[in-house]
C-alpha cells in the first residue's frame, strides 16, 4: 500500500491556502472501514469476481470482463505454496491496471534474508478489444508480470459471452498461462522467432521482455461462471492451460486435474469471499475489498444558502413572473365577478401593463426619486396586502405564502437594502466566508461593479462558492451595484476573474427559466497581478471598502498511517498522531509544520536493506521510522511571487520532508485556456539525521526537474513528463499518466528511467500506481483538500524525487477553465 518513502509529487495534497485538514489518510481509512462494516448483503453478478492473481477473472485464469470504471480492488488469495496480494484499478471501463506480490512459501528470499519467504513483484494490465453485442462476445488482451522478474509472465487473448445466468469464457494463453502447450504458436507465421519462448526471467526484474511476448506454444483455457438463485453466490468451473510442469524457482507442484471449482460470496458491496478446489488436490481461499472511486460521494451539510431577495429590475420584476400573473389574474377575475367591489380600491393592473399612475410606487422607485422608503410592514409591489411574497416558481406548485426556495431562509426585500454608504463591509466579508468559503482580502467598488478579491477555500467548485456569494451580496447591497466580479487567488497568486451580472442571477435563482440567459452571461478570464502603482491607488482610493491581510494561525490533529510492503520483511506499518500547523505571515508567505508521534508500529521487523550501488537516499527509511517516537516531518517557510499574468514562482526553505532539509525554488508558466503548462524546480538539499529532529547527515545533492503538463482532453487524462536530476544524483525522466473523474478522484501510474543502469538494483527502474481522493468524498462538509495513496513494487534509491509539499501546478488549478465550467450546475446550491 502507500509507501512512507514514495514522493508526494505522485499524489495531490491539500491546497496550501486552506487551514490544516483534520481529515487525512487515517480518517480516510477509518471511514472506509466503517463503510465496509455498515454495508448490506449485496447482489453478486457474473463477470465481477477477482481472480487469484487479482484482476477480473475466474480463479487461475482471466476473463474478458472488466470492473466498472473507477473500481479499486485489493485481493488476497492463498493456494499452497503461493500467497498473492494485489491491487487493481480500472481507470476506464476498457482498461485494467494492477500490482501483484507473490510470496513463495517453499523458497527463501536468499542469502540476504534466508529466514524470509521469497517475494516476487509484478505489474499486470488488460485491454478490451471488442465490446459484447447480441451475438458478438467481449474480447480482451492482457499481459501478466509486465516489467517484473518474469517468473509468472503471461500473455493472453480471451473472449467472454453471457447467456442468462451463465457467463462463458474461452482464451488462449502464452507463458505461465499456457505451459501445457496444446499446439504450435499460430503467430509464428508472422515472425518465426515466436515459435519458441526464451527464458524471460530477470534477476533484478523491471525489464520489459518485449521480444518474448506471445512466443512459445500456447494452451487453451476457459470456464463458466454461474449466478445462483441466492443473490450473493456465484459458482465457477475452470479449465486452465498451466500443467505446473515448469514452475518458477524450481517449485514442485503436482496437478491431478486441470479443472478447478470455485465459489464467490459477495458479503456486501465492498467485501467478497472466495474459495475453491484447484489442481484437483489443493484448496484456495481468498478475499477482495473493493470500492468505486468514480462513485465516491457524500451528502453535504453545508448549511442552507440564503434565499434571493426579489428583483426590482423591470425585465425580471417580481410581478411579471407566471405565479404573480396567476395571482393577479385571479384577483382581476374576482373583481369582475364581484358586484360588491369596495369603493375607492383600484383594480390591479395586468402583468403585461405598464405601472399606472394610480399605483402606489415601490420602495425602489421612491428611493430612486429621492423619497423615503416605505415603512416596515407596509404592502409593496412585491407583497400582497398580508405581506406575503409573490415571487414563486410557477412550476413548483407552492402556496403563495411559502418561502422562495424550499428549506431556504427568507432573504430581505429590495426595500430593506441599505445605501452603499451604510454597508457594514466587515460584516459582509465575514458572511461571505461563512456562506461561501471565500476568504476576502479586499472589497472595492468601481462604478457599478463590486470587486471581491478572495481565495476560495471551501467548495471544490468555484461556481458554487460564487453562487452563494451572489446571494449574500444581492441581499445586502443597493441596486446601484449591478455586477459582482470575483478575483480569485491562491497564496497571493492571481488566477482568474469571474464576472456575474446581478439581475440575471436574481431572475434565474427565483425562476429557472432564466437560467440559460444567466449562465451564458457569466464570464471568466485570466487575472493579472496588480502593479505597484495600482496597489497604491487601490490602498488609498475611495473605491476600496475593505482591505485585509490574511494573517493567522491554524492547526489540527489527525491520524497518519505509513505503510510498506514488497520486501522480505513483509507488511510494515506505522500508526502516528499528526499535528499540522500553519501560520500565514501575509498574502504571499506562510510557515507550515508537521510533527508526528508514533502510536504503534512493527518496524522492529525491518531488517532487510537491499544492496545498492547508489547513495542511500531512500532505503534508510526504516532507520528514520525506528529511531524516534516523536519526529518533525516538515518545518518550512514558503513564499510566492507572480512575474506576469501567466508566470508563477515560489521559494521555500527548511525541513522539507522526513528525510531532507534544504532550500528550493519553482517556476511555472501556465496560460489561461491552455492545455499546456511548463514548470521548473531546483533544490539544494541535505539528508537529515535518523531521529527526525534538527541534525543533518553528510550527504547533500542538487536535484531538480523540468516538467511539462498536458491536459489531453481525452477522458480527462493528464500527462506529465519530467526530465532532470534525482536525489541519488542519477539523471533521467519520469512519465506520469492520470485520469480524473467528475467527483475529483484521480487514478494514475508513473515510471522513471535513469542512467543508474545496473546500479539501480532490484526492480531496474522506478514505477508505481497512485490514487488521489478529495476529502469531501467522505465527509459531510465541503473541502478543497485531498489525500492520496501510492503503491510501488519496492523501494530503491534510483529515480527518487524530493517530497515537496507544495507545488505550483496544484496551487494554480483554477487556471483550468474547463474545471470551472463543469461546476455550473452548482451555482444555485
Amino acid at each position: 500500500m502507500s509507501s512512507p518513502f514514495r514522493p508526494a509529487n505522485h499524489v495531490t495534497h491539500s491546497s496550501p491556502e486552506q487551514r490544516p485538514a483534520l481529515a487525512r489518510n487515517g480518517w480516510l481509512a477509518l471511514g472506509m472501514a466503517g463503510g465496509l462494516l455498515g454495508a448490506q448483503i449485496a447482489h453478486a453478478a457474473t463477470g465481477e469476481s477477482q481472480s487469484d492473481f487479482g484482476g477480473v477473472g475466474l480463479m487461475q485464469t482471466p476473463t474478458a470482463r472488466f470492473a466498472p470504471q473507477g473500481e479499486l480492488s485489493f485481493t488476497y488469495s492463498r493456494t499452497q505454496p503461493y500467497k498473492r496480494f494485489s491491487v487493481n484499478a480500472a481507470p476506464f471501463d476498457w482498461m485494467e491496471l494492477g500490482f501483484r506480490y507473490v510470496s513463495v512459501e517453499t523458497v527463501s528470499y536468499g542469502a540476504a534474508a534466508p529466514d524470509r519467504d521469497y517475494l516476487d513483484k509484478s505489474f499486470d494490465t488488460k485491454f478490451r478489444l471488442l465490446q459484447e453485442g447480441r451475438y458478438q462476445p467481449e474480447v480482451a488482451v492482457g499481459l501478466r508480470d509486465l516489467g517484473g522478474t518474469g517468473l509468472f509472465s503471461s500473455e493472453y487473448l480471451v473472449a467472454s459471452k453471457r447467456y442468462g445466468d451463465l457467463d462463458f469464457s474461452l482464451g488462449l494463453g502464452w507463458g505461465y498461462l499456457g505451459t501445457r502447450g496444446d499446439f504450435s504458436n499460430p503467430l509464428a507465421v508472422v515472425r518465426s522467432s515466436l515459435e519458441t519462448r526464451s527464458d524471460s526471467t530477470s534477476d533484478d526484474g523491471g525489464d520489459f521482455q518485449l521480444g518474448s511476448m506471445f512466443s512459445g506454444s500456447p494452451a487453451v483455457f476457459g470456464g463458466i461462471e454461474y449466478q445462483t438463485p441466492w443473490d450473493p453466490l456465484t459458482l465457477m468451473l475452470e479449465y486452465e492451460g498451466n500443467d505446473y510442469s515448469d514452475e518458477p524457482l524450481t517449485v514442485e507442484i503436482e496437478q491431478d486435474s486441470p479443472v478447478n471449482l470455485g465459489a464467490t460470496v459477495k458479503v456486501n458491496d465492498n467485501l467478497s469471499l472466495h474459495g475453491g478446489w484447484e489442481r484437483g488436490n489443493t484448496a484456495m481461499l481468498g478475499l477482495s475489498l473493493s470500492t468505486n472511486l468514480a462513485g465516491l460521494a457524500q451528502a453535504k451539510d453545508d448549511g442552507t444558502p440564503e434565499a434571493v431577495a426579489p428583483s426590482t429590475h423591470s425585465r425580471y420584476r417580481n410581478d411579471q413572473t407566471p405565479e404573480a400573473f396567476r395571482v393577479r389574474s385571479l384577483n382581476a377575475n374576482a373583481s369582475t365577478a364581484s358586484a360588491a367591489q369596495p369603493a375607492g380600491v383600484a383594480a390591479e393592473p395586468s402583468a403585461h401593463e405598464e405601472p399606472s399612475a394610480n399605483r402606489e410606487p415601490s420602495a425602489y422607485e421612491e428611493r430612486s426619486a429621492g423619497k423615503e422608503p416605505l415603512a416596515h410592514g407596509e404592502p409593496s409591489a412585491n407583497k400582497d396586502q398580508q405581506g406575503r411574497l409573490l415571487t414563486l416558481d410557477s412550476f413548483g406548485g407552492a402556496p403563495a405564502d411559502s418561502p422562495l426556495e424550499p428549506g431556504a431562509t427568507d432573504g430581505p426585500e429590495a426595500e430593506d437594502l441599505p445605501r452603499l454608504a451604510d454597508v457594514d463591509w466587515d460584516a459582509l466579508a465575514d458572511t461571505l466566508r461563512a456562506q461561501s468559503g471565500l476568504e476576502v482580502s479586499q472589497l472595492r467598488v468601481e462604478g457599478d461593479t463590486l470587486i471581491v478579491e478572495a481565495e476560495a477555500t471551501r467548495f471544490r467548485d468555484d461556481l458554487q462558492a460564487e453562487g452563494r456569494a451572489n446571494r449574500v451580496l444581492h441581499n445586502r447591497l443597493p441596486a446601484e451595484i449591478t455586477t459582482f466580479r470575483y478575483r480569485l487567488s491562491s497564496n497571493g497568486l492571481a488566477l482568474r476573474e469571474d464576472e456575474h451580472p446581478r439581475q440575471p442571477f436574481v431572475a434565474a435563482a427565483n425562476d429557472r427559466r432564466f437560467g440559460a440567459e444567466y449562465e451564458h452571461s457569466i464570464t471568466a478570464h485570466a487575472a493579472s497581478p496588480h502593479s505597484s502603482d495600482e496597489e497604491t491607488r487601490q490602498a488609498t482610493g475611495d473605491g476600496v471598502k475593505l482591505a485585509r491581510e490574511p494573517f493567522g494561525f491554524s492547526w489540527g490533529f489527525s491520524p497518519s498511517l505509513k505503510q510498506n510492503f514488497g520486501g522480505p520483511d513483509g507488511y510494515l506499518y506505522q500508526l502516528n498522531l499528526q499535528l499540522d500547523a500553519l501560520w500565514r505571515t501575509d498574502r504571499n508567505g506562510w510557515f507550515t509544520g508537521v510533527a508526528t508521534y508514533q502510536l504503534a508500529d512493527n518496524f522492529d521487523s525491518y531488517e532487510y536493506i537491499a544492496d545498492s550501488e547508489l547513495p542511500r537516499v531512500r532505503t534508510y527509511v526504516g532507520e528514520y521510522i525506528k529511531e524516534t517516537d516523536l519526529g518533525i516531518t516538515s518545518l518550512q517557510y514558503n513564499r510566492t511571487h507572480q512575474f506576469g499574468r501567466d508566470w508563477y514562482a515560489q521559494a521555500y526553505g527548511g525541513i522539507l520532508e522526513m528525510m531532507y532539509a534544504g532550500v528550493g525554488a519553482e517556476l511555472l508558466y501556465r496560460p489561461m485556456n491552455s492545455s499546456l503548462a511548463l514548470g521548473l524546480d531546483i533544490n539544494r538539499v541535505r539528508q537529515r539525521e535518523f531521529d527526525q529532529q534538527f541534525g543533518l547527515r553528510d550527504y547533500s545533492v542538487t536535484t531538480g526537474h523540468a516538467t511539462a503538463y498536458w491536459q489531453s482532453g481525452w477522458h480527462d487524462v493528464l500527462v506529465k513528463g519530467s526530465v532532470g536530476r534525482y536525489l541519488a544524483g542519477d539523471v533521467g525522466a519520469t512519465l506520469d499518466l492520470s485520469r480524473s473523474f467528475s467527483n475529483g478522484v484521480s487514478v494514475g501510474a508513473w515510471a522513471t528511467l535513469t542512467d543508474a543502469g545496473d546500479d539501480y538494483g532490484e526492480g531496474s527502474f522506478d514505477k508505481g500506481l497512485y490514487v488521489s481522493i478529495p476529502l469531501d468524498a467522505f465527509f459531510t462538509t465541503s473541502s478543497k483538500g485531498s489525500t492520496g495513496f501510492a503503491w510501488a513494487p519496492l523501494t530503491r534509491d534510483g529515480g527518487a524525487r524530493l517530497n515537496r509539499r507544495y507545488q505550483l501546478y496544484d496551487m494554480t488549478r483554477d487556471r483550468d477553465p474547463e474545471t470551472y465550467w463543469e461546476g455550473i450546475d452548482k451555482v444555485y446550491k
